[in-house]
Formats: C-alpha cells, structure tokens, sequence
C-alpha cells in the first residue's frame, strides 16, 4: 500500500509538471524554450542545429541609480543598484514573436524576442524600460547561457580583451589584454572596434551578443570628432561573476542613461549562436550586422593613392617642408627627416628606382643613422641597437631608460637588411648585421625567448612583469637570409616555437610602443608577417597556421562601426558626407589610444590583409584592406599627398598631415606594398615583385624595389616617376615597371571601385628618356585597350568592378 501511494504521487507530480507553460522561438538552427517556473519565466533549453547546449539561464539585470554615478565604479561595473529577475509575464504574439514583461519598483520592462529571417543563427531582441520615477537605468542584455571556465576555446571583447582562459592578474587583463577578466568589467564602445563580445566553447559553439547600429555613439555628430561619449558597455562576465557576454545601454553616467518618470528606455540587440569557431561569427558581425561590406559603395577616391605616392615623393625632396636636417650623433654626421629614420627600406627604394637625385644624396645620412644607432664597443650591449630616436646626447628609446632586444630587430637588423638587398656588398653593414645577430643570439634564453628590455644602467630586466610576446627572433631570421649560418635559422625557429605556443595559442600579443609601456598593437599585425615570412623558408605548416592566427586577431583591431552612410557631416563649418570621415575600416595605433585619438591612416596590414585572403579565402581580409584604401580623402592634404597619423587630426589637416614628416615613408611603403598585393591577386600570381623586410615599428608593410619582379613572365624593375603617369580618374590605380633592357613600360592599372570605370592613361615619357614625347604600340597582357595614341602617349581603358588591365608599352 505505502509503495502503491509513493507511485502515485510521482506520477501526478510528473503530470503537474509536464503541464507546467512551454514557449519556443524557432529559427531552423537555433531554438530556445523558456519554461514558466515559481520565479518566472526560465529558459530551460537552446539547441543549436539539435545540438543541446549546457547552462541555459534566461535572467534579466537592469541598473538602477537616483544619483550621479561614479566612473571608476561604473568601469568596475560596480555601480547602481542591480535587479535581477526572471519575467513574470510571457506570451506569445500574432507574428510568432515572444513578448516577456515584468515590473520593478522604477518602471516597467518588456522585451520583445523574434527570429531574423535573413540569418538563422540570430535572435533579435527588443527592450523597454517605462520609468515610473527619476534615475538613471542601464540595460544589461538577459544572461541566456553561461561558460564554464574548463569549457572557453577562446573569448574577446574586440580592442580589449582576448583569450583562453581567466586572468586573475587584471593589470595583465584590463591593461596588456591578456586573458579574461576574473571579474565582471565594462570595455567603453570607443575602443572597441567591433561591438560584438563572444564566446566559444570547447563542444564548438560560439554565442555573441550583437548590439543594433546606431545604438552606439556617432564620434562626429557634431562640429569636430569627439570619442568621449558612450552609450554601449561590454563584458565578458555579468554583474553575477557568470561568464557570459554582456552588453549595456545606457552606460551609467553617459549618454542617454539619466531620465525621468514617464521616459522610455529602449535597447535592441541579437544573439548569435552557432555551431562554429569565433572568427565565423565575428566575420557574421562585421559583414552582415555592420554591413562592412556596403562601405565599398560609398568610399571613393578623390586622389589615388598612386598619386599620392606621386605627392609624397615630391614633398620628400624638400628639405624645409619635409623638415630634412642633418646633425651631429655619436661622433658621426646624420641626417632624418624630422627626428627619426622610420622605413630605410622605402627611402632606398625611392632612390634606386626613382633615379631620385635628392633621396640619393640623402642615403649616406641615412646609412650613417643606422650605423650609430647600434652599439659597437665592447660590453653587455655590444651589437644592440641603443634605441629609435638619435640626437645630440646619443640614442633613446622612445620612452624611459631601456634598451629592447625587439630594437635590435626593428632600428639595426631590419633596416641593415633592407639595406643590404640594395647594396649586398656592403661588407660593413654585413659584419653589424652578424654583431647584432650575436647579441641577439647571446640574449635569446634556453627556451627560446627574450626579456622585454634591460635597464641601459644596471642592466636588470626594465619590464620584469612582462613577457616578450612579440616577434624579436625575426632579426635572426634576416641574419640567415643574408649570412646563410643555420644557427641563426635554429634559433630564429625556436623564438618563434616559443612564441607560438605561449603567446599565439593563447592570443597573448605585446606592443612596441614604449609611450604606452608596450601595450598591445600593430605588432600583432607583424607577427603575422613575420611567421608568414618564416613559413616561407621552411616549409613548416605551424608557422602558416601562427601567421593566419595572428591575423585573425589583428582584423578584431579594425574599426567596424558606426555603419556609414551618405549624410552630410560637419568639421568645423566644412561639409563632408559620413563615409569621408567615418572611422570604420581603419585600424589602430595601440588599442587603448583608440580612446581619444581615434585610429590611425597608416594601414601597414592592407598589404598583409590581401596576401591573408589569398591563404584563407576568408573575404574580411579583403574588404578591410581595401575598406582602408579607399576614400580617404578628408585626412590627405592636397598639395602634399601626406595623410594625418591620428584620426582626430581631421580637425586641423594642415597642422597634422605633416605633423610627423618621417611618416611620409612608411606611407609610401604600406600603399606600394598594398597596391603590389592586389596585382599579385587580380592576376592570379602572374604578377609578382620579390619583397625584403617588413618595416620597423608601424605595421607589416614590406620592401620592394631591390630585384626585378615577373609580369607575365617578363623581367622588370619597379618604377617610381612623379608626373610620367596621369589619369582622369582617381577610382583607378597605378604601377609602372620598366624591362631591364629599358625597351618596354609596363602599366599596370587597377579598378578600386564596386562600379564599372574607365579613364585615359596620358604618359610624359620624358620623364623617363629625355626629350621623348610617346611611343611606339601598346598591347594588353591581361584585360584590354580600347583606344591608344602613341603620339599623344594617351590609352583609354575600360574597368569592370575591381578590375585590371596590364598593358605592354613598346618605347
């Protein structure tokens, strides 16, 4: 009887609870049920192509203040009273949407979840909050899953935090972006450049929580750029320690948060879940929520960058405008423009195959530079490189008092071997090169990697906090390409084993730039190129597969947002329209600096990004490239053809452009190197120019220019000729190559555009043979002449989108 009476009770509470409310949202890969409990609505489970996913939760936070905040505690995400709930009320609406509503003592909250037809992996949530009384409200987007520590394959906040597991240092997390933070903390929406935090899983999964454009801050609604506003806050964990992404809108004490009773608070914003690694949904966001891709149809050049080349080169050879001097350093005669050699490799290009009298008479200066900048006297930095910048008082580093192993590479190994490719006989400049790969060598530890830097005093570690997860071990590479002693291959391999297994498989990144105590930047760009350039020599599949990672972690440094767009847009009471001056498809200087500067208009990876699309066939590679490379114009000075460094500097072009003249190389170097990487793809390899060494500092541009290059099985050497080549459309680019008999040009013109071109090629061939006033024939290697006028020196030339043309010139 006893057991007869237990029965059936189970049996009528298991039909109680099979009778418990069930709501289902469906998107034919994702579905979700939320199950009507004591507390409210619960989600009891998500599927995502009928694969159950663990910890599903379905609560709500919302942030209530009646008084000012406090930033620091807003950062913390520690300030205002939390609520946290489950919904009391659900229902289901006429268009199959799911309504959920529930009331709080300061106002009334509904939320409004429906499927997005054109994506399956998405929810599209609407929220609401009716304000019954003054304060201030954030809306935290509803926790629907959470992570187990042991479970994270990787998670980020794009531009602040990266990696594979919980960072319980947060100096380390929060300032050099290494790990996840081991407490709940909100990244600003003004450094990060894809609004899109996520999470994967070790089952394979990845969720993302995607706020709707527009809901972040415009950085020039007014008359001048302006980053300080925010309205988005992003976390990786909630206001109850639970790793999940967050997003929050309205950030406490900034935009939008302080309101009335009576107001209306409203945030939309889409889940993402697949079946897939990060890179595909962050791709998913970046192409198809921000719309990257439509960006192309707008950008549009009012001068090429081949003319800015043009420009830049014609600046250079002016010594007041381009501040060139030279002075005393280290008992040597040297000469920059400005204070700093920043692309040696460029500046000898320029010379050689501009036939550039003026930079020619300039290479001595420059050789010289790099000469004192390496330490020849015996002693513990014998063969380093003393710094970046020379001056009366000797070599120093950009900030403090250290010398960085990572300087040896960039200031002497470098250059001296982008010198070299121009000059291989350069005994001297061959025995530094062997000195610094010495020190290199001395200071490289058993497993493989470098101290950050030593103190140039004491000689003790400057940066003992820190490991050197950059790519110092390149020096060696170029120390074998040029010296072909295997030990320094052996030791450049086992720099860069090291560096992938406990930098790159983690996604931990070090910068170089010591006014931001090396936090991350544009190195993360060189090293992928530097495993690109390894992989290149050996063969070795795993440094292909660092390169490829490495870049995938640098795309997340572009800028994706605000979407651009058509309207009329201010600076100061000069008209523009949005796309002009929109920070989107510009990368940054270091990731924090974002903050107040904006990005940067020296887009080293464009180049890097192509050659990424060619291995992957992964299409954000491409679109950021070229997203970089087009349009412009707003921070190009005319007369010049330089651009400014920071975005910010929009404001006063004038005063900016020029501001750093030194940067006018590696400007000429990332657009050569990008534009070569378009050729190199648009004709399917068959044209091709050999590369040196990616440049110091900025970025993975390369040098070209050294050897003769293959167009069409046709040996020629690059040509760099300001006003031998003009046309009538800035939507098209150009390269010029000459035979190495000197009896053919090579024009190699390239559509920029989504749209059809055409233009008219008008060459002055006296630039290159005196006195010569056209040419003989021309024919097409790929693409087509619609009309030529050998006379005139004129071809006309029709472009369908992205399109190319090579022509054969016979002189």
């Amino acid at each position: 009887m006893k057991y007869l009476f237990s029965t059936l009770l189970i049996a009528c509470v298991s039909v109680l609870m099979s009778a418990q409310p069930k709501l289902n949202l469906n998107t034919g890969s994702v579905d979700i049920e939320w199950q009507q409990e004591e507390d409210g609505w619960h989600i009891s489970c998500i599927k995502i192509d009928g694969k159950q996913i663990p910890s599903p939760k379905g609560y709500y936070t919302i942030l209530y203040l009646d008084r000012n905040p406090a930033k620091d505690l807003v950062d913390q995400d520690l300030e205002g009273k939390d609520f946290t709930f489950y919904p009391s009320k659900a229902e289901m609406l006429p268009d199959g949407a799911l309504k959920f509503s529930h009331s709080l003592r300061f106002g009334d909250v509904e939320a409004i979840w429906k499927v997005d037809p054109s994506f399956p992996s998405d929810i599209k949530v609407d929220m609401k909050v009716r304000l019954s009384t003054n304060g201030s409200v954030s809306i935290a987007t509803p926790t629907i899953a959470v992570f187990e520590e042991n479970n994270i394959s990787w998670a980020m906040i794009p531009g602040n935090w990266y990696g594979k597991e919980i960072q319980y240092d947060l100096n380390m997390a929060k300032t050099y972006s290494m790990g996840i933070p081991c407490v709940p903390m909100l990244a600003q929406e003004r450094n990060t450049m894809t609004l899109c935090p996520l999470y994967s899983s070790k089952d394979g999964y990845t969720l993302a929580v995607v706020p709707d454009p527009g809901t972040e801050t415009d950085p020039i609604a007014g008359k001048a750029p302006d980053k300080s506003p925010n309205s988005l806050g992003l976390s990786l964990a909630n206001r109850h320690n639970e790793l999940t992404p967050v997003v929050y809108h309205p950030v406490l004490g900034q935009v939008g948060a302080k309101n009335k009773a009576g107001d209306e608070v409203s945030f939309g914003f889409r889940y993402t879940l697949k079946n897939s690694g990060w890179f595909d949904v962050f791709q998913h966001a970046v192409n198809d929520v921000f719309a990257l891709p439509s960006s192309l149809d707008l950008l549009t050049n009012k001068m090429s960058l081949s003319e800015r080349v043009n420009r830049l080169q014609k600046f250079l050879r002016k010594d007041k405008e381009s501040s060139w001097k030279t002075w005393q350093s280290r008992g040597e005669t040297i000469g920059a423009n400005g204070s700093k050699i920043a692309d040696a490799g460029t500046m000898f290009m320029i010379a050689r195959n501009g036939q550039d009298s003026v930079m020619n008479s300039r290479l001595h200066y420059v050789r010289n530079y790099k000469m004192i900048q390496q330490q020849t006297e015996p002693g513990y930095f014998c063969g380093a490189a003393l710094g970046e910048y020379a001056d009366i008082d000797g070599v120093e580093s950009e900030r403090g008092n250290w010398i960085e192993p990572l300087h040896t590479t960039y200031y002497t190994m470098v250059d001296f071997g982008n010198m070299l490719l121009f000059n291989p006989d350069d005994k001297e400049l061959l025995e530094r090169l062997r000195m610094a790969g010495d020190r290199l060598l001395a200071w490289q530890k058993g497993d493989g990697s470098f101290e950050v830097g030593y103190d140039r005093f004491s000689m003790k570690p400057s940066f003992p906090d820190l490991k050197d997860y950059r790519p110092t071990w390149y020096g060696l590479y170029i120390a074998y390409k040029h010296l072909n002693d295997k030990k320094y291959l052996d030791a450049a391999c086992k720099g860069a084993d090291w560096q992938q297994k406990n930098g790159v498989d983690k996604g931990y990144y070090l910068g170089v730039c010591g006014d931001g105590r090396n936090i991350w930047d544009f190195c993360t760009a060189q090293t992928s190129r530097a495993y690109m350039d390894l992989y290149e020599i050996t063969g070795n599949e795993a440094y292909k597969q660092a390169s490829i990672d490495a870049a995938m972690i640098y795309a997340t440094s572009i800028f994706t947002n605000p979407v651009m767009t058509d309207k009329t847009k201010y600076i100061g009471e000069q008209a523009y329209k949005d796309w002009e001056l929109n920070q989107t498809g510009l990368g940054v200087e270091h990731i924090r600096g974002t903050a107040v500067n904006g990005p940067i208009l020296i887009s080293s990876y464009a180049g890097l990004f192509v050659k990424m699309y060619e291995w992957t066939k992964e299409p954000v590679f491409l679109t950021m490239a070229r997203a970089a490379s087009i349009g412009r114009n707003a921070f190009v000075d005319q007369e010049s053809g330089c651009a400014v460094y920071y975005w910010h500097g929009m404001n006063e072009l004038k005063k900016y452009s020029t501001m750093f003249p030194w940067h006018a190389y590696w400007q000429i170097g990332w657009i050569v190197d990008y534009l070569i990487a378009e050729a190199d793809l648009r004709s399917d390899s068959n044209i091709s120019f050999p590369y040196g060494y990616m440049t110091p500092k900025v970025g993975p541009h390369v040098t070209y220019g050294f050897a003769p290059g293959n167009i069409y099985g046709k040996k020629a050497d690059l040509l760099f000729r300001p006003d031998m080549v003009s046309c009538d459309n800035p939507e098209i680019e150009f390269l010029t190559a000459l035979s190495e008999n000197g009896k053919k040009l090579y024009l190699i013109a390239m559509c920029q555009s989504n749209d059809s071109h055409s233009c008219t090629v008008t060459l002055d061939l006296s630039q290159l043979v005196a006195n010569k006033t056209g040419f003989r024939s021309a024919k097409a290697l790929q693409g087509k002449i619609i009309r030529s006028v050998g006379k005139k020196g004129q071809i006309n030339l029709d472009f369908a989108p992205w399109g190319m043309n090579v022509i054969e010139i016979s002189l």
